[in-house]
């Protein structure tokens, strides 16, 4: 419970985040920078107990020493996401706003994970299938996963004016089609999976609500309208989606390492 809590804390941040950056009315922002201080305690707070807890129930089991060790990880990287933050103002600059809010999306990717990890259903013993087709799922998983993350970065850039829009798009372009491509790969070949298709299915939905949620603030940007309250829910959703298909691509390729085994090689 405290896993989920505290991703959902993490979420939240996200959220407050993006309507720090996306406001530009100075009383709607001196508000949300007021909420965005109380979460950022509020997560570490969780956090904190997140990482006593895995750490009292981690004997003397190795894998579980892992996994509380991660929970440590997680909260001393929140502190330095929460010092690459620090003075809040309007603007950071955009090398520490984009890290910073970047950064965000890999608290909130890694704390789905260990939520996922110590859940009921991780408890039980894996559904193991064999892997037949090309490239490897274990391989288009992990490289979807590794190219949201720089899609998460080049969308951070992006608010930030660290870059610019052309590369944003094009990733989107590419980290579209590869998530669908795997996504359909694990449902055509495991379409009674327990676990890895209902993932697999979420994890394109998600990604398709991305897709149009990114369409919708690029030509609200095209159209000079981002200082209405439209383009102020649009960017959150956007960007809190984003937040949302990084944690579901990693658990994504999480589930795929642990339930299906390597492609059998004939010579």
């Amino acid at each position: 419970m405290l896993s989920i809590l505290g991703a959902f804390s993490i979420l939240v941040l996200v959220m407050s985040g993006a309507a720090l950056t996306s406001s530009h009315a100075h009383s709607t922002w001196t508000w949300l920078l007021t909420v965005h201080v109380a979460v950022a305690i509020a997560a570490t707070l969780l956090t904190l107990g997140l990482a006593v807890a895995l750490s009292r129930f981690a004997q003397p089991d190795l894998a579980k020493q892992h996994v509380a060790r991660f929970g440590w990880i997680i909260l001393v990287a929140l502190q330095l996401e929460i010092v690459v933050g620090y003075p809040l103002k309007a603007s950071t600059g955009p090398v520490a706003g984009t890290l910073h809010a970047a950064f965000a999306a890999f608290l909130f990717a890694a704390l789905s994970a260990i939520a996922r990890i110590t859940s009921r259903s991780w408890q039980r013993d894996p559904d193991p299938v064999q892997d037949y087709g090309w490239p490897s799922l274990k391989f288009l998983s992990t490289a979807a996963s590794l190219l949201v993350a720089v899609q998460v970065g080049f969308g951070a850039g992006v608010r930030h004016s660290a870059v610019g829009v052309m590369p944003h798009l094009l990733g989107a372009l590419v980290v579209a089609l590869l998530i669908m491509i795997v996504g359909v790969f694990a449902t055509n070949q495991f379409p009674k999976h327990p676990t890895l298709r209902p993932i697999a299915i979420l994890l394109m939905v998600i990604t398709g609500i991305q897709v149009f949620l990114g369409m919708a603030a690029f030509f609200m940007r095209l159209m000079n309208v981002t200082a209405t309250t439209t383009w102020l829910v649009i960017s959150v959703a956007h960007v809190s989606t984003g937040s949302l298909t990084f944690a579901a691509s990693a658990v994504f390729a999480i589930e795929i390492r642990r339930n299906v085994r390597p492609r059998e090689v004939t010579s």
